[in-house]
């Protein structure tokens, strides 16, 4: 009689046993490390390769496991680069924006910032895994408030791998974005992003000139150089003063 193949993984506790189907088993392994918090938000996973050799099964398997969980929302996949853990309710379609120069610039408007300060820092244990460092690492961080016509709409905060860029602080991105700045410095940039609907918190009133508590679109955006992860940045967009443009 033919037995039913367990799995294992160097590093799980317990083997995945039967009766489930092997990618249910899958499945069930990847969101158990979801669930514990061992693969946190935005941790990149284990390769389908590197799957395939631990685990002992057929990439064909592997590979439908983590199509089903990145279809669910609890994973997201991002081409040429890896596959990594979703937020919690994360949409499930990557948009694309433009810059925000650009897209006041096109609209016939006139862009400008002001840099509120442009620096090194000890990086967070939050940010350490959002850009693939190790907490207490050296990051560079931006934090910059964009106008359109002379009104603010959009405040910047953004944290930069200095390995990757290391000449990220010494330019002018009163002149010109952070963006526009990776855009002629990179060849190959992809970007994902997630969309939030939020209330302008107390800081945000300070640097955007806001005198109470309104509605924003916040959009957290990943910027990938090959395939490591370059920059991490909030955007916040006041709602009632700036439209985004896809």
């Amino acid at each position: 009689m033919r037995k039913n193949k367990s799995i294992s993984l160097r590093g799980m506790a317990d083997p995945i046993q039967p009766p489930q189907p092997l990618y249910e088993q899958v499945k069930s392994f990847v969101l158990e490390k979801i669930e514990t918090s061992e693969w946190p938000t935005h941790y990149q996973i284990p390769s389908e390769h590197t799957l395939v050799r631990d685990m002992g099964i057929s990439r064909m398997t592997i590979h439908r496991a983590l199509r089903e969980l990145t279809h669910d929302g609890h994973l997201r996949r991002i081409q040429g680069v890896g596959t990594f853990v979703s937020k919690a309710n994360n949409m499930k379609e990557t948009l694309e924006f433009k810059n925000i120069d650009a897209a006041i610039t096109d609209s016939g408007n006139h862009h400008s910032s002001t840099v509120h300060f442009l620096q090194s820092e000890p990086v967070s244990s939050e940010y350490a895994i959002r850009l693939g460092l190790k907490s207490g690492e050296t990051v560079f961080r931006a934090y910059i408030v964009h106008r359109e016509n002379g009104i603010p709409v959009m405040l910047e905060d953004r944290y930069v791998n200095p390995s990757l860029c290391p000449d990220f602080l010494k330019q002018d991105y009163s002149e010109k974005t952070t963006d526009s700045y990776f855009s002629e410095t990179f060849s190959r940039l992809s970007h994902d992003h997630q969309l939030q609907a939020v209330i302008s918190s107390p800081e945000a009133h300070h640097f955007l000139d806001i005198d109470q508590p309104v509605p924003c679109t916040q959009i957290n955006r990943r910027t990938w150089t090959g395939n490591k992860i370059l920059s991490v940045a909030h955007q916040l967009y006041v709602g009632h003063r700036y439209q985004i443009t896809c």
